[in-house]
């Protein structure tokens, strides 16, 4: 026989399950806003990370990613001596049609881009002596038909062996700029620092120093001259009268806008 131990009622389910159904839900809404507090301090951590780096970063001074080009290839000026030889025979000098145009081609290169006086060294042995004075005598005469009769000329002697030859050395001093070589360069395909390469501006600096004719404007500027006192009278004169100071424009220059559209 079987013993009944006790009856529950399908209400009393019922009333049990939706107990445990809304203890459930409660939990789990519980464990939700904990979820939701967690991610938001996170996002707030992050945040205030992120501001204070602004701040930071807006606090800082403006540096420039790299030197300027001028500072990595500099223009070297250095000093030369620029010399040519005349052989002189025991008969004197005599120059071949080739031999003047070298002479005239020395000379006009030291009267663009001389420094200095123009040197003439002799040999101290008197074999040749008669050479000389005609190698002196022709310099000479094409520095007066340069225009350069009051150039300055020193003469010296040099120490020159028997029976080894014995030229007339005419030389000058000169400035001129060191040719710089581009091609030891860094490695292009290097960008991880988005940097420039080593040698970035090269190429222009080296086509600069070799376009300059005169490299003493590297070193100093040009000296100006006085003012013309003529015309500073002139227009100090205009404006006491009460005149216009500026010079008077041709008529052919001057154009309207309406004809220069036509």
């Amino acid at each position: 026989m079987a013993k009944i131990v006790g009856q529950i009622r399908s209400s009393d389910y019922l009333e049990r399950s939706g107990m445990w159904w809304i203890r459930s839900r409660s939990m789990q809404k519980q464990n939700n806003v904990c979820k939701n507090t967690v991610n938001s301090l996170r996002l707030d951590a992050v945040g205030l990370a992120v501001l204070a780096a602004l701040a930071v970063s807006g606090c800082t001074t403006y540096q420039p990613s790299y030197a300027p080009t001028v500072m990595r290839n500099k223009i070297t000026v250095t000093e030369s001596v620029e010399r040519l030889e005349l052989y002189v025979g025991q008969a004197g000098l005599h120059l071949s049609s080739r031999d003047e145009n070298a002479v005239a081609a020395f000379l006009s290169q030291y009267a663009s881009s001389g420094q200095g006086p123009l040197y003439i060294n002799v040999p101290s042995s008197g074999a040749t002596s008669q050479g000389v004075e005609q190698a002196q005598s022709i310099i000479q005469s094409y520095l007066g038909r340069m225009g350069l009769n009051g150039a300055s000329m020193q003469a010296g002697q040099y120490k020159v062996e028997e029976g080894a030859a014995a030229p007339v050395i005419v030389s000058y001093r000169r400035l001129r700029t060191v040719p710089i070589d581009c091609s030891q360069g860094a490695s292009l395909t290097h960008t991880s620092n988005n940097q420039p390469y080593g040698n970035f501006g090269c190429a222009q600096t080296a086509n600069l120093a070799a376009l300059i004719d005169n490299p003493m404007q590297l070193l100093a500027p040009y000296g100006f001259d006085n003012a013309y006192a003529a015309r500073r009278m002139t227009v100090i004169d205009k404006y006491i009268a009460g005149e216009v100071t500026a010079s008077a424009k041709p008529e052919g220059q001057e154009v309207s806008a309406t004809e220069g559209a036509r």
